[in-house]
């Protein structure tokens, strides 16, 4: 199986789509965050099986090793249960030269994270880090490694249909579509 190479044209589209959408403000809501978490949950619960197939077909890993050290259910499921814990304002000590003054920690996000993946562990080494930004309301770029190509067309699969290219999308390629990622 080949994929088509994303073009540095088509990365400038995707990250200008990503950064408008990011500064709508729509990645902000704790409530959204936790909304697209759980969305993430079910793609990958439908997708599970694919997935596995793909990783038999590129790495011959079995449906159990698949399973065990690629499917990121746990990770997926603890975001859901602390995000609001970890995104609450936390007061902290204030200087006493700055006194009468208040000092708290925001969490808040920073725009578009660029996840790029080894090809030993590529579901998990993509789709860990995407849970992490989605928590923390950031937008994302996916690159799968090429070594693993029916791996990354089931990845690109699953995430575009799950969502909108301006919050998360897939590119493809090799060491030139890495380069024009970090450009």
């Amino acid at each position: 199986m080949t994929l088509t190479s994303t073009t540095p044209e088509r990365i400038r589209e995707i990250r200008g789509k990503q950064a408008r959408y990011f500064h709508s403000g729509a990645t902000l809501d704790v409530a959204v965050r936790k909304s697209n978490l759980k969305a993430f949950e079910k793609a990958v619960l439908k997708w599970e099986k694919p997935l596995c197939d793909a990783l038999w077909a590129d790495l011959h890993k079995s449906y159990e090793e698949a399973y065990m050290t690629e499917i990121l259910l746990g990770e997926i499921r603890t975001h859901i249960r602390k995000i609001g814990k970890w995104t609450r304002q936390t007061c902290v000590p204030t200087p006493l030269k700055m006194f009468p003054s208040m000092s708290r920690i925001i969490s808040e996000p920073l725009g578009t994270a660029l996840i790029i993946s080894p090809w030993n562990y590529p579901v998990q080494l993509l789709l860990t880090p995407l849970v992490g930004a989605i928590s923390a309301g950031c937008t994302a770029v996916l690159k799968p490694s090429p070594y693993v190509p029916n791996v990354s067309k089931v990845i690109e699969d699953m995430i575009a249909d799950t969502f909108p290219e301006d919050y998360i999308a897939v590119t493809q390629g090799h060491r030139d579509v890495n380069a024009a990622l970090l450009e």
